[in-house]
């Protein structure tokens, strides 16, 4: 009896991710082809700014940033590119900082390399203290 309901629970968990799969899938953001300008406000640790425009074909914000020389660098991971430096300031663990990123100043849950991009978005970096 036990093993009949913790083999109907396990059932369930799959059936339920199965279809938690299938609707992001189906409502994620699709990539859009051809060329895009995208504004990238880097905000440095002393709080001083500086606004960048990419023009790129990239379908994904990790691509874009990539493009322009020496503007991010950093890791690959499990989810693409963990950025460490951008605009010449490394985060650090020392200090517990990292690189946040924005979209139109609301934190975005996804990674550079998973973050699809369309014409005319306004990106943030973010040098932050956890």
């Amino acid at each position: 009896m036990k093993n009949k309901k913790l083999l109907l629970g396990l059932a369930a968990l799959v059936i339920a991710a199965v279809v938690l799969m299938m609707i992001y899938r189906t409502f994620a953001p699709r990539p859009v082809a051809g060329e895009k300008t995208i504004t990238v406000e880097i905000t440095h640790g002393d709080q001083s700014t500086k606004t960048v425009v990419l023009r790129t074909a990239a379908e994904h914000l990790g691509d874009a940033l990539r493009e322009q020389e020496g503007l991010v660098s950093g890791e690959e991971g499990a989810y693409g590119l963990y950025i460490r430096t951008v605009d010449g300031e490394t985060a650090s663990d020392e200090d517990r900082t990292w690189w946040c990123i924005t979209r139109d100043g609301e934190e975005l849950p996804t990674s550079a390399d998973s973050t699809v991009i369309a014409d005319g978005e306004q990106y943030g970096l973010s040098l932050l203290t956890y």
